[in-house]
């Protein structure tokens, strides 16, 4: 007879929340003046680009919240407040992504990063209770 293997709970989400550090620091970590200024001299296509993915951003946040609403108080319902959630810190850094690569402010980079990867934090939470419900 086979012996039925526990899931690992948190190598999976050690090496998700890893890979979101990485990906969400490397470009902070890279010189930050040379960063700044090819985001000003970004073109009209990645601006819209960016405007686009804003769009999507907005319409996710709102998706969720509409499935977290009617969860209602289930235990599932929590699992999608933390993807609302994390849509919301999500389209916040990428308001400040755009406000960069538009020239509107002057943000550092690393306060996007972090954002970002705040946002990637929130949802690896979701993920986990809903995992946590599922099982």
């Amino acid at each position: 007879m086979l012996k039925k293997r526990k899931p690992r709970k948190f190598s999976s989400m050690f090496f998700l929340i890893f890979g979101a550090l990485l990906f969400c620091t490397q470009e902070a970590i890279a010189d930050p003046s040379s960063k700044i200024a090819s985001h000003s001299s970004s073109g009209f296509l990645s601006t819209v680009l960016d405007a686009l993915l804003l769009l999507v951003i907005l319409f996710c946040f709102f998706s969720s919240l509409k499935v977290s609403s009617f969860l209602k108080e289930g235990e599932l319902a929590y699992g999608w407040i933390f993807f609302s959630f994390s849509f919301a810190i999500l389209f916040i850094a990428q308001l400040l992504s755009l406000s960069i690569s538009s020239g509107l402010f002057n943000v550092p980079l690393i306060i996007v990063s972090l954002t970002r990867l705040l946002s990637i934090l929130s949802l690896a939470l979701g993920i986990y209770f809903m995992k946590k419900v599922m099982s």
